[in-house]
Parts: C-alpha cells; sequence; structure tokens
C-alpha cells in the first residue's frame, strides 16, 4: 500500500513583506514554489504617459549607461 505525503501549503505573502526567505523557498521546493507563486500570463507594462521624446531620450541615457559598464570600456 503506497501513502502519500501530504504537501504543506505555501501561504501568502503576509502584508508589508515583499519577499520569502530563501529557507523557505528550498524547504517548500523551488520549482513548485515558482509554479504556485508566479504569475501564469505575461505581466502588462502600462502606459505610463511618456511622450515619444521622453521615451527616444531614456532610450539614449540607457544605451549610454551600458556601453560606459561595458568590460570593453
Amino acid at each position: 500500500m503506497e501513502t502519500k505525503k501530504t504537501l504543506e501549503p505555501i501561504p501568502p505573502m503576509r502584508r508589508g513583506a515583499n519577499s520569502y526567505k530563501p529557507e523557505d523557498i528550498i524547504h517548500w521546493a523551488v520549482q513548485r514554489f515558482l509554479d504556485e507563486v508566479s504569475h501564469k500570463e505575461p505581466l502588462e507594462i502600462p502606459d505610463l504617459g511618456f511622450t515619444d521624446e521622453e521615451n527616444r531620450r531614456m532610450d539614449e541615457i540607457l544605451a549610454e549607461e551600458r556601453k560606459s559598464s561595458s568590460p570593453d570600456h
């Protein structure tokens, strides 16, 4: 006769706490944890109201930052 152990439920995040402790995630099993708490569909980024010019400038700044932090530089 085979018996199956009941899995301990993963509690929801508590108000004011924005993360789980690594030892808890390991205890619950990483893949099971990810399956239960991860979003099932892609997250939609809301329209933040930036103009095309503001978006272009932010892209330029990010490209400059990447270039300056690259190992070749």
